[in-house]
C-alpha cells in the first residue's frame, strides 16, 4: 500500500515537471509573438490619427503629429455641405499659401448633407505638423478627420 502510494506520489512529481516546462514554454512563445506583434508596425513606420470633434462657426480645432521619418501624407475631411471649412497644414517645412482643402475651392465628393475631401501630399521631412481646421461659414457642426502617413 505505501509503496504504490509513493509510485503515485512519483509519478504526479514527474508530471508536475513536464507540466511546468510545457507551461514555460508557451509562455515564452507567447511573449516572443506579442513583441514581434508590437514591433512590426514599428518597422514599417506608418501611423495614423483620427479625429472628431465639434466645431463652431467662426473657430478652429487642431491636431499636431511628430515624423521621424519623410512622410506622405493621406487625408480624409468630413463635414457638413452648407457652410466653408478650410484645413491647413502648419509646421516649419509645411507646404506655404493657403489651405490645402476648402470646401468651396477643392472638388468633395458629398452625399446625404456631408463632404468628403480627400488629399495627399508628397514626402515632408521629419518634424512636428498641425492640421488645422477651420469653420468660415455655416452652421457649427462636427467634422471628422483621418490623417495616415
Amino acid at each position: 500500500m505505501d509503496r504504490e502510494r509513493d509510485r503515485l506520489a512519483g509519478a504526479l512529481i514527474a508530471g508536475h515537471g513536464r507540466t511546468v516546462r510545457r507551461v514555460r514554454r508557451v509562455l515564452v512563445v507567447a511573449a516572443l509573438t506579442c513583441a514581434c506583434a508590437f514591433a512590426l508596425p514599428a518597422l514599417g513606420h506608418a501611423g495614423s490619427v483620427h479625429l472628431e470633434q465639434y466645431v463652431a462657426t467662426g473657430s478652429s480645432v487642431q491636431v499636431s503629429v511628430v515624423v521621424r521619418r519623410p512622410a506622405s501624407f493621406s487625408v480624409l475631411l468630413r463635414t457638413r455641405t452648407i457652410g466653408r471649412t478650410q484645413l491647413r497644414l502648419l509646421g516649419a517645412h509645411a507646404p506655404k499659401g493657403g489651405p490645402l482643402i476648402d470646401t468651396k475651392t477643392t472638388a468633395c465628393d458629398g452625399a446625404a448633407g456631408s463632404y468628403y475631401c480627400q488629399a495627399s501630399f508628397e514626402p515632408l521631412p521629419p518634424g512636428t505638423y498641425t492640421f488645422r481646421i477651420l469653420r468660415r461659414s455655416g452652421f457649427s457642426t462636427t467634422v471628422e478627420l483621418t490623417v495616415r502617413w
